[in-house]
């Protein structure tokens, strides 16, 4: 053999050998599924705050991982015989799991998540069950049930959380607001106020006078407890609209004169004419076609000035 085949040769195997030796270093990295201390329950649970563990036994659910969601945010994968315990705010709170697949619609399945009710400063279990057409229900234990499971469950550690532990949990702030409310309303009748068809001072009866009066003296009385006071005239359907409203306003401001007059203090008295609108009877031309005396009749009630007092309560 000569010098140049032999070192081809030998180059060769030295080649395969070296190709053959077995890699000896460890993985650069290490995944652990599970923790390795048993669940144990918390000496304090956050002011506002539940304690929620988790359940997947090893009897209790069949499949691949199931993904737990937290109002739509990821929590934990739980494999069979682990659980996952946190703290949430309590307040309803939308729960529910989906085995991993490839081919599952997550944002939808997140959108159709159920509802439960989580205690402030309490304990809550939940384990993954069977529920219908192959879905994962997530199904609330006592404490005895659960811990009679817990002590074979290992926590699963595999995966990083979404969800945020301990976050600051806003608290309900009630608020008193104040709101205008209705004390009094006083319904005066035009024809008992004035001359037929008149709105002026000089127009008003004697009658009509008394009245108002009256209702001064009741509102002068209790001045403190109203926040202000609306005068509005209305009218009945006979005539035009204009000249209806212009009848109703005219009406309304000398009320509101023979108010003041009284003691009623001005700044807290606002005035409107709303001529026909808001019929108290609205079928008197229906009603009484041919006959004016009892159409007349049938408007009486229309054909008024109301006096509201408004009050502020708190809520």
């Amino acid at each position: 053999m000569d010098v140049k085949r032999l070192i081809l040769v030998v180059g060769c195997s030295l080649f395969w050998i070296g190709c053959s030796t077995t890699n000896k270093k460890p993985p650069f990295e290490h995944w652990n599924q599970f923790g390795s201390k048993p669940y144990l329950q918390p000496k304090v649970i956050k002011e506002g705050h539940t304690q929620v563990v988790f359940i997947r036994d090893k009897d209790g659910l069949k499949g691949p991982a199931a993904n737990v969601f937290i109002e739509g945010h990821y929590l934990t994968s739980l494999l069979p015989g682990s659980f996952k315990a946190l703290q949430l705010c309590s307040r309803p709170t939308h729960i529910n799991a989906i085995y991993t697949q490839s081919a599952m619609n997550y944002a939808n399945a997140r959108r159709l998540s159920p509802t439960q009710s989580l205690t402030e400063g309490a304990t809550q279990y939940f384990r993954l069950v069977e529920g219908t057409n192959k879905a994962i229900q997530v199904q609330e234990l006592t404490e005895a049930q659960a811990q009679s499971l817990l002590p074979d469950l290992r926590e699963a550690v595999a995966t990083k959380s979404r969800v945020k532990e301990i976050e600051e949990c806003a608290q309900p702030v009630y608020v008193q607001v104040p709101v205008k409310t209705v004390l009094k309303k006083y319904t005066l009748q035009a024809s008992t106020l004035f001359n037929y068809a008149k709105s002026g001072p000089n127009d008003l009866t004697s009658q009509g006078r008394k009245e108002v009066a009256e209702i001064a003296s009741e509102i002068t009385q209790d001045q403190e407890a109203i926040s202000h006071i609306a005068v509005i005239g209305y009218t009945d359907p006979v005539g035009s609209d204009n000249s209806n409203q212009q009848l109703a306003q005219r009406r309304a401001e000398t009320v509101r004169a023979l108010l003041v007059q009284n003691g009623v203090m001005k700044k807290n008295i606002l005035v409107e004419g709303r001529g026909e609108q808001e019929l108290v009877v609205s079928d008197c031309d229906q009603k009484y076609a041919n006959d004016k005396a009892a159409r007349e009749q049938c408007d009486f009630p229309n054909r008024r000035v109301e006096i509201i007092t408004y009050g502020i309560k708190v809520e």
